[in-house]
């Protein structure tokens, strides 16, 4: 059995995946990577690919829900082969501006 489960993280090892970073300006931005390389590379391409985003300035989602953490593999949230991950800018404002006129 532990034969098997050697085997498997081996596999894991090498294989590869593309993943493709969309934004609401309709830039797109791939990036083929390990199943277990850190994700931080593809979000560092992205800010690397749109110079007029600034680093850090926004969130990265897989599936529209789950936030992307830098510190996490493809493997590990079971990225397949071409998965998409949107990048959203972080929104100012919201808030409410009080007026002279109230």
């Amino acid at each position: 059995m532990v034969q098997l489960e050697e085997l498997a993280r081996l596999q894991v090892k090498t294989e590869l995946v593309t993943l493709k970073v969309v934004d609401q300006e309709g830039r797109v931005v791939k990036h083929r990577m390990r199943a277990t390389d850190e994700l931080q590379a593809v979000m560092d391409r992205y800010y690397a690919e749109a110079p007029e985003v600034g680093y850090g300035t926004g969130t990265f989602l897989v599936d529209g829900a789950a936030r992307l953490r830098g510190g996490k593999t493809p493997a590990d949230l079971k990225l397949e082969d071409g998965a998409q991950i949107d990048f959203f800018p972080y929104a100012d404002g919201g808030g409410r501006r009080e007026s002279d006129d109230a």
